[in-house]
């Protein structure tokens, strides 16, 4: 029977030195004390140091290995998260290690069993890729995975690396083991602890206040129960758009194609300026063969005279008629080749800059002016909140070209037809401003809040969602 081995006195460094100065190798140390070195480790941390981050690097140092990482399963996660490197203060700055390091911990975990790299005999598995990648990190390297097992669960992995000569022997990969079994438990409960960090590190106060705290409590209750009741004025929040108070839809006069472009959108007019002008090369002829059609007629109406020719009198006494009527109508469409502003305003639509030459039939919509001063706004209200808008209901707008000036106006008209926008159902509410709007021009758009009585601030912060749950049980049980 082998002699037991010497207790270990505690206060000795983590490595023993023989009296040469050399280190003793750990194999040296007794396993049941090197195992209470590690345990203590990470539960006797220094106060402001992570007790993951002190479990690594004691196992680094006592095992010599060049890097020690240790990976937990998140309880709400069904992956492993690198938390702890012995060789780096930050896991997450160094992201491509960080991956090597979780894959080899996920082959682990997902082999339910230690792993190797370069393989041993006696294990059951040969390592992975994973493994075998994290083998050519620095340059040549051994490696070995512990899973941490809990309740027949693995809950994480230790990995190891140090130098290809220096493998990871059979009795160290037993004390890995038998260590992977008491942290596991512990390590749960870190992580249990964690969650509850922030709670625990409020501070508990001054002495006199700790005995009013049930009562600081109950009053607080009773505050907040008090500000949910407290009447609030409620709004009503709607996009709108800014029209003018009556705009001019200026048509095509007749048949023809777009000659020059006077005016863009934008563009200030005054009445009677000219916006557009269409091709009368077409007209002009029209009108040359309505006067060659009239000479002709009264010329041969100059003859029946002579002849005294009472019947072919008549017949071109009516092409005179005709005649002069197709010069009058090409006189007028003459005339009507160019359209002219109806009023002083703004162009707002129609922008034909980029069509002349398009042709055009009579009665189109070519542009549209609207007054510079003098608008109404029309606002798109959802459903569900227009049962809550009056007429004569005040509210302001801001505009996104003027966000700091609000603008007071008032509703004038809540229209009888929904209108979808964007998939959703909804009403234009008309409403005219309160006051003077400098700057303000006709196509801006912005949000209107509009006032609708007052109501609890609960409801207020409860928003739709009684309305929205009314609904889902009228349909779901009637």
């Amino acid at each position: 029977m082998n002699a037991p081995h010497p207790i270990r006195p505690q206060g000795l460094s983590r490595e023993s030195r023989a009296e040469d100065g050399s280190a003793v190798p750990v194999m040296m140390i007794p396993a049941a004390g090197w195992l209470m070195e590690t345990l203590a480790a990470f539960l006797q941390a220094p106060r402001g140091t992570d007790p993951l981050r002190a479990l690594v690097m004691h196992l680094a140092a006592s095992l010599r290995c060049d890097r020690v990482a240790l990976g937990l399963r998140r309880r709400s996660r069904s992956d492993i998260e690198v938390l702890a490197v012995s060789d780096l203060v930050r896991p997450a700055d160094a992201g491509e290690l960080v991956r090597d390091l979780h894959a080899a911990m996920m082959e682990a975990a997902a082999s339910a069993c230690t792993l190797t790299h370069p393989s041993r005999r006696a294990l059951p598995l040969h390592p992975g890729l994973a493994h075998v990648q994290l083998g050519r990190v620095l340059g040549a390297c051994a490696v070995c995975s512990v899973p941490l097992a809990l309740d027949g669960r693995v809950i994480g992995a230790l990995t190891l690396q140090r130098d290809l000569g220096a493998p990871f022997r059979t009795e160290e990969i037993l004390r890995l083991e038998q260590v992977a079994q008491f942290l596991a438990p512990m390590l749960r409960l870190h992580l249990a602890g964690r969650r509850r960090l922030a709670l625990d590190a409020l501070p508990d106060g001054p002495a006199w206040l700790r005995p009013l705290r049930p009562h600081l409590a109950i009053g607080a209750l009773a505050l907040l129960s008090a500000l949910a009741l407290l009447p609030v004025e409620r709004e009503v929040v709607a996009p709108a758009q800014v029209r003018g108070l009556h705009e001019r839809q200026l048509v095509a006069p007749r048949d023809g194609f777009i000659a020059v472009v006077h005016a863009r959108p934008g563009v200030r007019v005054a009445e009677g300026q000219p916006l557009l002008d269409l091709d009368a090369e077409a007209v002009r002829q029209a009108q040359r063969a309505a006067e060659a059609s009239l000479s002709q007629a009264e010329t041969a109406v100059s003859e029946a005279l002579a002849r005294h020719d009472q019947a072919q009198l008549v017949v071109q006494m009516a092409r005179v008629d005709e005649a002069r009527a197709r010069l009058e109508q090409a006189r007028e469409d003459q005339e009507r080749s160019r359209v002219l502003a109806p009023m002083d305003g703004l162009v707002v639509d129609g922008d034909l800059s980029r069509s002349v030459g398009a042709p055009v039939r009579r009665g189109e919509v070519l542009m549209t002016v609207a007054p510079a001063e003098g608008f109404r706004l029309v606002l798109w209200v959802d459903e569900r909140d227009v049962g809550r808008v009056r007429v004569g209901s005040s509210g302001m707008l801001r505009v996104a070209a003027r966000p700091g000036q609000a603008l007071a106006l008032t509703v004038t008209r809540v229209t009888p037809v929904a209108v979808t926008r964007e998939g959703r159902n909804g009403f234009e509410v008309e409403a005219a401003l309160s006051g003077a709007a400098p700057g303000l021009r006709p196509g801006f758009e912005g949000v209107a809040r509009i006032g609708a009585g007052r109501q609890l601030l609960l409801q207020a912060l409860l928003g739709r969602l009684p309305d929205s749950l009314r609904i889902g049980w009228w349909t779901l049980l009637g």
